[in-house]
């Protein structure tokens, strides 16, 4: 099984890379050209990617995501967000709302399902994410004002969304549904994932600030400190309940984004690297899961 996997990965790796430099050269979003790649490699294309190809793809996935959406948040610097507060604000709150209720009514009505079924995707729904965002913004020229608002629903929205729409899931599942239990599991999530991702960036920092990280390679401990903590915060959270590990990693990256970290400039480019090869992965890996059939029938 390893003899076919590492191949698969290397190529699937490499793909990726191809496909940012693609975007670079013909100045199209990425997420182009690894859709398209993932379904090549696919079941509707030439079948070298399956369902079985990847045992452990949910786990690798988040974890990718976590990493993502901890590059996203590190570079919400508060002086950015001020440009386009108002619009932020109203983006993440009646945005989202709207988005909410509208996917509903539409998959309601449209697709004849429960209203159950119909909120829980309109909760899956809400969110663009920065696996979205970025790869768009990254060739199409927007004002700083746009760029921030937009950065800033793709972060908040994605973890939002993702804790919305396994909460709304979980308290279908409930003998009796209530709205005290759904608030119940939503602040679960959400307020211990805030505060995991508090307290994770709390020890990132003192680590940085505060302990000789060996000063031949503390550029390179400094990089490998601050991915480390992204991957405990997502962890940590998802120990506590499904989805918090989104807000703790996305907490943690705003709240270090925004402090004076050494090295910081090395840190970002090696995010941003990492973040590239990831966004790679799980566009190419998951969209060669799509199956045309369900597609066209919808």
């Amino acid at each position: 099984m390893s003899s076919q996997l590492i191949p698969l990965v290397a190529a699937i790796i490499a793909i990726g890379v191809a496909a940012q430099i693609l975007a670079d050269r013909f100045e199209i979003p990425s997420i182009v050209f690894l859709l398209a790649a993932g379904i090549a490699l696919g079941p509707e294309g030439i079948g070298v990617i399956t369902d079985d190809s990847f045992a452990a793809l949910p786990a690798i996935v988040g974890l990718s995501v976590a990493i993502i959406v901890f590059e996203g948040a590190f570079h919400l610097r508060i002086e950015k967000l001020r440009q386009a507060t108002s619009e932020s604000i109203r983006l993440v709150t009646i945005g989202a709302l709207i988005a909410l209720v509208g996917t509903a009514v539409v998959v309601r009505f449209a697709l004849g399902a429960g209203w159950g079924v119909s909120f829980l995707i309109g909760a899956l729904l809400i969110a663009t994410g920065p696996t979205v965002i970025t790869p768009i913004l990254t060739v199409v020229p927007v004002r700083d004002r746009v760029q921030a608002a937009l950065e800033t629903e793709g972060i908040v929205n994605d973890v939002t969304a993702a804790i919305l729409a396994v909460v709304v899931f979980k308290t279908l599942r409930l003998d009796e549904p209530t709205l005290s239990a759904f608030l119940g599991l939503f602040i679960e999530r959400f307020g211990g994932g805030v505060l995991i991702g508090l307290a994770l960036a709390g020890v990132v920092w003192l680590l940085l600030r505060y302990i000789d990280l060996s000063p031949g390679s503390a550029p390179q401990n400094a990089r490998l400190t601050v991915l480390a903590g992204a991957l405990v915060a997502f962890g940590a959270g998802e120990t506590l309940a499904s989805e918090a590990g989104v807000a703790a990693v996305a907490t943690a990256g705003v709240v270090l984004g925004n402090l004076d970290l050494p090295y910081e400039e090395q840190i970002s480019d090696f995010k941003g690297d990492i973040t590239l090869i990831v966004l790679s992965f799980v566009f190419i890996a998951l969209a060669a899961l799509l199956e045309l059939e369900d597609l066209l029938a919808l």
